[in-house]
């Protein structure tokens, strides 16, 4: 049986709520104040609500949307095709907006012009964030930069107002933000510390959200008190976040915010309990290295100092979010992915699982992570010291099954191992940590369908520097064992990871296709059918997935990414033939075959079609 470690005792509810700008200040201030935990007296537990308008409290059924947090001071060397490749990978996973933090620097002003210019042709949004930690506090620069991209088509827009955030901001006080809205006629949703019970004098305030409402502020599991303590006071203007980690190491910030037992797993699953009282959810963040609490692959300029972020890819956390991201958003959490299984010579058993869906294959996903040594290690060349909090942290390796059927799944690291039943469905795994690299395995029916060694990571027991940070991995079976069962798991993929599967004697396949060579694609896709990203992926198995949705023709990207279409669209440069040496990523499930690279596409056609200037025609 899988284990979980309990929740400490309810007592944990009665602890003051940190307004939470001191938790994770993701740049450098030099307020002590903002870097310490500020208590609020008031509690969960012994509170009296007074002053409370019910109306406030109703429960939302409305749209849910969730945003990404991205430092633009981070972008220097950012091209538009860099901003058009994070849009796809963010927009792919059913994030609907960027949060582009915005700092002093001169340069950053083209940056955010370049993200908006690489988001036209899709139905991606962005808006903007000021970091007023950074930026003066001047209504007339706010609106300035609000009002280049208001009408923007890729503009994010609530109730028809452009929408405007930040990172602080009372410098501008209730008047500011009232002159900023009316300016611009904008939405507002700051996160501004210190406000607690003072929210009513902040009329101005569309909504705001909590920074550190996405980690525990203490040695304890993340609950709610804090989001409940907030909508106690802001009713249905409250909004949130979630994140996987929290770590800083430098002269300035030298602390470890406690992120054991499935933090991000739990967080997600907090959010979806309190959907009907939330509309706005913030990932936090895509690229705060500095911070440990990025999503996205290392790219652009961070801050030289961050070697606790190199080669600790945190990647797999948001194809796993994938997954909560559609539950929080529908209210359901999403069925197993099914797909077509067939001899690749059985062309009559491709028609009749074409119509009658026969024969499924099914995935099964294990997450996991750790830090790279014990908490109690000792550096022997750290200049800043152990972090504080460094005592909250947990020796284990953390895991989380996405199983479309019981089975049994071994965890090791170096000489320790253990084995757990899990079921249909998202389990939630630990094992001690020790010395080694981590091996991952599923078994089912006698048969395996994931085994993968992370050579990666090495855990040590006697670190050069301390290093607190998660390393995440991922490993995804290809298939087989097949069976029933009412779990759920995710179709993602992490081009920072790759899987070792054991690969299965099923394979995706959609009789042959014909390979049309390698081409140039670009941010609007020469291919707008579908598209979906498989930390497994082969060419059959794109190819079976173009099938079985009726398309004509499929491309394999960058490893991991398949898109379908009937139409090859020729747009800035897309859907033109490319040297074929151009096409030279291997496809992460089986290293044989050729996947793309970055922008650039392995392009197939089903049988019986030819592919003509723009489009392909299916033959009679």
């Amino acid at each position: 049986m899988f284990s979980l470690l309990p929740l400490l005792p309810f007592f944990s509810l009665a602890l003051s709520i940190s307004p939470a700008v001191a938790l994770s200040s993701h740049r450098s201030l030099n307020s002590d104040a903002l870097l310490k935990h500020k208590r609020v007296a008031s509690t969960i537990s012994n509170r009296t609500l007074l002053g409370d308008d019910p109306a406030e409290l109703v429960k939302r059924d409305g749209t849910k949307y969730v945003f990404m947090h991205h430092i633009v001071g981070n972008t220097y060397p950012y091209t538009q095709a860099d901003w058009a490749d994070d849009i796809q990978k963010i927009s792919s996973k059913g994030v609907d907006a960027l949060a582009l933090n915005i700092g002093f620097d001169s340069w950053q002003r083209d940056q955010v012009a370049s993200a908006y210019a690489a988001a036209v042709g899709t139905n991606f949004k962005l808006f903007i964030s000021f970091d007023f930690t950074e930026i003066a506090c001047d209504v007339n620069n706010a609106a300035s930069w609000v009002n280049q991209f208001a009408n923007h088509p890729n503009q994010f827009k609530f109730n028809g107002k452009p929408f405007i955030s930040s990172f602080s901001g009372e410098c501008l006080g209730n008047a500011g933000w009232a002159n900023l809205k009316s300016m611009t006629n904008g939405y507002t949703m700051p996160f501004i510390g210190g406000l607690e019970n003072q929210f009513n004098n902040w009329p101005a305030l569309d909504s705001w959200y909590c920074w550190g409402c996405a980690w525990p502020e203490g040695n304890y599991d993340k609950t709610t008190a804090d989001d409940q303590y907030y909508i106690n006071q802001l009713g249905t203007r409250y909004a949130t976040t979630v994140s996987g980690w929290m770590f800083a190491h430098d002269a300035g910030k030298n602390w470890y915010q406690r992120g054991d037992d499935w933090l991000i797993n739990n967080r997600w699953e907090q959010l979806f309990g309190m959907r009907d009282q939330l509309t706005f959810v913030e990932m936090v963040t895509w690229n705060d290295y500095g911070e440990s609490d990025y999503f996205g692959p290392l790219k652009g300029a961070p801050p030289a100092s961050t070697y606790w972020a190199a080669n600790y890819p945190h990647t797999a956390w948001f194809d796993m979010s994938a997954y909560y991201i559609q539950a929080f958003k529908t209210g359901s959490y999403p069925a197993i992915t099914v797909r077509i299984v067939v001899p690749p010579t059985d062309k009559f058993c491709h028609l009749v699982c074409h119509l009658l869906t026969w024969a499924c294959l099914q995935q099964d996903v294990i997450y996991y992570w750790s830090r790279p040594h014990p908490k109690g290690a000792t550096a022997s060349a750290d200049q800043f010291g152990k972090p504080n909090g460094w005592d909250w942290s947990l020796d284990f390796v953390w895991a989380a099954v996405f199983a479309t059927a019981p089975a049994t799944v071994t965890l090791q690291v170096g000489g320790n191992s253990q084995t757990f039943s899990v079921t249909a469905g998202v389990n939630k795994l630990q094992l001690p940590m020790t010395t080694g690299q981590i091996t991952v395995s599923m078994v089912r029916g006698g048969q395996t369908i994931i085994s993968k060694t992370d050579t990666n990571l090495n855990i040590i027991a006697n670190p050069t520097q301390y290093n607190y940070n998660a390393y995440v991995g991922s490993a995804t079976g290809t298939g087989g064992g097949g069976g029933g069962g009412s779990g759920a798991t995710t179709t993602t993929a992490s081009p920072t990871t790759t899987t070792s599967s054991t690969p299965s004697s099923n394979t995706y396949v959609s009789m042959t296709w014909t390979s049309a060579g390698c081409y140039v694609d670009g941010a609007n896709r020469m291919l707008r059918g579908s598209s979906t990203s498989i930390p497994g992926m082969t060419v059959e198995m794109c190819t079976g997935l173009c099938f079985k949705k009726k398309f004509t023709m499929a491309a394999v990207e960058f490893g991991t990414e398949c898109y379908c279409g009937s139409q090859l669209f020729t747009t800035n440069g897309a859907g033109v033939k490319a040297t074929p040496t151009d096409c030279n990523m291997p496809c992460a499930g089986n290293a044989a075959e050729t996947c793309g690279a970055g922008w650039r596409a392995n392009l197939y056609t089903s049988p019986g079609t030819v592919l003509s200037k723009r489009k392909l025609r299916l033959l009679s």
